[in-house]
């Protein structure tokens, strides 16, 4: 086989290799639902603040996003979710603190959850199966969005844009974890 061929044959084969590994991927994190103009609840997802107790840069885009929303009449009770997960602060107090400082928005905090698996988990728990808009990083928004279709029946994502190197490569990486998750339950599910 000449040099060319080789190349060839190479390249046809790394195309459908990225072919499968995008038809998986879209198996698992399907494009997330346009939004609908109103939801009765909202998700804040938490994340964690400095170790001195500052509110981190996400957030503060999170919290300013929700607060925005809110203002224009996308949901009326927004759900803050996060636990103390990096330092002894509680992700949701924290966040909750910016946004009763800024406007009279109606809260229920969630302080149990110490991921975004958790956040919804115990967020459905609260407030049931109700229609709801998931607030978050543009770059975590796919994956929040593909963990609610477990909780919630209509959903959508509210989101700022994130662009940062280090969170991209933990976005990747935490999407390829979660698609192993899911094939693991598929395939329990299909033993049983």
């Amino acid at each position: 086989m000449s040099a060319n061929a080789f190349l060839w044959l190479l390249l046809l084969f790394l195309l459908l290799g990225l072919l499968v590994a995008f038809r998986v991927y879209r198996a698992y994190i399907p494009p997330v639902q346009p939004a609908r103009l109103h939801y009765p609840y909202a998700l804040l997802l938490g994340c964690p603040s400095h170790d001195d107790g500052t509110m981190s840069t996400s957030q503060r885009l999170r919290c300013e996003t929700a607060l925005e929303a809110w203002r224009q009449g996308r949901f009326d009770t927004l759900v803050i979710s996060g636990s103390n997960v990096k330092n002894e602060y509680v992700e949701a107090r924290e966040m909750a603190k910016w946004i009763e400082a800024a406007a009279p928005v109606p809260l229920i905090l969630e302080t149990k959850a110490r991921n975004t698996y958790e956040n919804l988990k115990y967020t459905k728990e609260r407030i049931g199966d109700v229609p709801l808009l998931i607030i978050t990083s543009s770059l975590h928004a796919p994956r929040a969005d593909a963990m609610a279709r477990d909780f919630f029946t209509d959903h959508s994502v509210c989101t700022y844009p994130d662009h940062k190197p280090r969170h991209i490569l933990r976005e990747i990486a935490s999407r390829w974890i979660f698609i192993s998750i899911e094939r693991q339950k598929k395939a329990t599910k299909k033993e049983v």
